[in-house]
């Protein structure tokens, strides 16, 4: 009976594969827990920036039709209050609007702007991204 040569790989071959996947692991690991920082900085920027395009395309309307735009005038204007009017579905959740109030005066204040903060206040993100948006008067 002749004995057939079994084929495989040898010890020293799987040992180089598992290295060569170690270093690889320790490289792209530093990277993949960033991701969800920048993420969810990136996410508050486009929170901002929809911000942004509600007030501008509020104030528009405003400029156009005055009677089918959200009034954001006053002494005391709520920003929560008008981005949850504003945009459609409001302010996703985990995002806030700050400062609490703006003054918008009344009268001559159309196009008037105020310098607003958007947050976001993930459980899981110790360090809160933070971007501005502006909030424009319409009266």
């Amino acid at each position: 009976m002749r004995k057939e040569k079994q084929g495989g790989f040898t010890l020293i071959e799987l040992v180089v594969v598992i290295v060569i996947l170690g270093i690889l692991a320790a490289t792209a690991l530093p990277k993949f827990v960033s991701i969800q920082t920048e993420a969810q900085t990136a996410a508050a920027t486009g929170v901002a920036g929809a911000l942004n395009s509600a007030f501008a395309i509020n104030y528009g309307v405003y400029q156009v039709t005055p009677s089918k735009a959200t009034s954001v005038s006053g002494a005391s204007v709520v920003p929560s209050t008008i981005a949850a009017a504003i945009m459609t579905g409001g302010l996703p959740s985990g995002y806030s609007v700050g400062p609490a109030t703006a003054a918008c005066g009344t009268g001559t204040s159309a196009g008037q702007t105020q310098a607003l903060t958007v947050s976001t206040s993930f459980t899981n993100n110790a360090s809160a991204s933070t971007m501005a948006a502006t909030l424009i008067c319409t009266a």
